[in-house]
């Protein structure tokens, strides 16, 4: 279609410079019609793909830096009780109790009680009372010198305190000196519990 319109075009413009076409009236040639190029769909689909992730990916960064977090790191020693409301990983030392709203991840010492939401207990030692809102995880070589009180606790470590929880899931390396009172109990070959053990409503 764009060639027909471009000969015409050609046409009328040689024989108006050849004197055949006169300029009594106003005579109209339309040019070529003009292609406009459209844009790929599929060009436009990846534009919008990667302004979406680069979207995500700032959505992600905001919400990192949103779930603050606070780190005790290997060779430092606080010297009272520690108090947060942000999730708290202790691989130092911490002579007095340590409360918090959020999780607690010990990898280190704690000279007196641990509470919080979630607590991990990874090859570590408290030396007093321990009472989770939520679950309790106590790993191999980790040792607790007093009460547990928690929703759920899994044991591979050593206890010498009672337990108080929903449930209770004595791994095999756990050893337990104290009683036990829980609505559910597992206890796998080789766990070792000297105390009393009381189911409870």
């Amino acid at each position: 279609m764009a060639n027909k319109e471009t000969n015409n075009f050609k046409q009328a413009l040689n024989e108006l410079l050849a004197g055949k076409l006169t300029t009594d009236e106003p005579t109209y040639i339309e040019p070529a019609a003009e292609v406009v190029k459209e844009e790929p769909k599929a060009e436009a689909k990846a534009d919008n793909d990667t302004y979406q992730k680069a979207i995500d990916v700032v959505a992600e960064i905001e919400k990192t830096l949103d779930q603050e977090e606070t780190i005790i790191t290997k060779g430092v020693v606080i010297e009272g009780n520690i108090r947060t409301t942000s999730k708290l990983t202790i691989m130092g030392e911490v002579t007095g109790n340590v409360v918090s709203s959020a999780d607690l991840i010990i990898k280190g010492k704690v000279g007196g009680s641990l509470e919080g939401n979630n607590i991990v207990l990874s090859q570590c030692e408290v030396k007093d009372t321990v009472t989770a809102m939520n679950e309790l995880n106590i790993s191999a070589m980790s040792v607790v010198n007093g009460d547990i009180k928690s929703g759920s606790i899994v044991s591979n470590g050593t206890v010498f305190g009672n337990i108080t929880a929903n449930k209770v899931v004595l791994s095999e390396e756990s050893k337990t000196v104290g009683d036990v009172s829980c609505k559910t109990i597992r206890i796998s070959e080789g766990a070792s519990l000297k105390g009393k053990l009381e189911t409870i409503d």
